[in-house]
């Protein structure tokens, strides 16, 4: 799978990630403050496309979010590679447990996908749910990591 994307950066990080599928077009021009935080994004995004990395080192700026939708996605850096949890007990892990709303509602606004795993909250049915770069990548991202999870167990949900 070709992956073409947009990266967005300023002095602190990336503050903005954006995808899309295509035939071996390679990434777009970025847009970036900051050709370091660029560079290092788009070599790490590779390496995660080709299974070679399980987390991301490159800093992201959200501080233009609320405190809340940081918070939240600070905790879904805390979820394994390979492993979902649902919205329901991330609200729990955040000291909100009727939250979870809010909690996808968060997510949703997450400007730097895969970078911040937004992608490993589900329903907490099992059902895949919404994704800020639509339920198809979602769903693709899910079957990458579960490919290149190293044991049955990483892959496993937490309700």
């Amino acid at each position: 799978m070709t992956v073409n994307w947009q990266i967005a950066a300023n002095r602190r990080g990336v503050t903005r990630l954006a995808l899309r599928r295509g035939a071996g077009l390679g990434p777009p021009p970025s847009i970036a403050d900051s050709i370091d935080a660029r560079a290092r994004a788009e070599q790490e995004l590779r390496d995660y496309f080709a299974g070679r990395r399980k987390s991301f080192s490159v800093a992201c700026d959200i501080s233009e979010l609320s405190p809340f939708t940081q918070k939240v996605l600070r905790a879904a850096t805390k979820i394994p590679y390979g492993q979902v949890r649902s919205y329901k007990w991330l609200a729990e892990r955040l000291g909100k447990p009727k939250a979870a709303r809010a909690v996808g509602n968060a997510l949703a606004r997450n400007p730097v996908p895969i970078i911040l795993p937004c992608h490993r909250v589900v329903r907490g049915d099992g059902g895949i749910g919404r994704f800020a770069l639509g339920s198809g990548w979602k769903k693709r991202l899910l079957e990458l990591e579960k490919r290149f999870a190293k044991t049955e167990a990483s892959s496993s949900y937490e309700a």
